[in-house]
């Protein structure tokens, strides 16, 4: 082969492979919603609540695997085996007091990053935890970081380059950080299939900002081998990752 036809196919290949990146790059920022939309059911205002703000609540689970439910579909849809929330397509209303109620099915561990053991940005900086086994409800800063199941970690705020930015009005407003941990299950009843029949329930409250739209994600490392179990279920939306919209 002559000199001239190795760089003619050696510069085809690499046109052909940044062609083939490029096509995957926009696939992937022109991905549809993850899931149909939860959106936050208004309620009257709790007393810890700001004067004259509107209120509302949701509720959402976080599963052992993806067979618990049919959130994806039959026998757990693609990936019965990865663990996942049961939404992560999360709207609720701009300037407005939201409160959130994590139903914790799934055992846990240990986290690499003891950032994750304190509830951040929420009202008092507490949430409330009701272990399964016992019944008993406490306030808590803080859970132990060898007994964490996920969490919930709510930061930054989207601008127009994301895939799932809207066109709202003023994207760049300020941020929201909001991370709670959710305790590992203890498993202490379980059905015939080995699931636990009772969650632990995790509520915790905060002040949303202006229209815009969030990101959020779970970061007990729970998905799979893969970039130090943070790859798999971990980063994909519709599992252990999702956006908060706020309108």
């Amino acid at each position: 082969m002559t000199r001239s036809k190795s760089l003619v196919i050696m510069l085809v290949s690499c046109v052909l492979g940044a062609g083939a990146l490029a096509l995957m790059g926009w696939g992937l920022a022109s991905a549809a919603p993850h899931q149909a939309a939860l959106n936050a059911a208004s309620t009257s205002c709790p007393a810890d609540a700001p004067v004259g703000v509107p209120c509302s609540s949701l509720t959402i689970s976080e599963y052992p695997d993806s067979n618990f439910s049919t959130v994806h579909g039959p026998n757990g849809g693609a990936h019965p085996d990865w663990v996942s929330y049961s939404n992560s397509n999360l709207h609720v209303k701009a300037h407005s007091w939201v409160t959130i109620k994590v139903l914790g099915y799934d055992g846990g561990g240990s986290l690499n990053n003891a950032y994750f053991d304190h509830v951040t940005g929420t009202a008092g900086g507490t949430a409330t935890v009701t272990d399964p086994a016992t019944g008993t409800t406490q306030q808590v800063s803080y859970v132990n970081p060898d007994s964490i199941g996920h969490t919930f970690t709510l930061r930054g705020i989207a601008g127009s380059n994301s895939p799932f930015y809207t066109g709202v009005p003023s994207p760049k407003t300020a941020a929201l950080l909001v991370s709670v941990p959710i305790p590992a299950n203890n498993y202490a009843t379980t059905d015939a299939a080995g699931y636990p029949t009772k969650p632990v329930v995790v509520t915790f409250s905060f002040m949303t900002g202006g229209a815009g739209v969030y990101q959020w994600n779970c970061e007990f490392p729970c998905g799979g081998s893969r970039l130090g179990q943070f790859g798999e279920a971990m980063s994909t939306y519709g599992y252990m990752s999702g956006t908060l919209t706020v309108k």
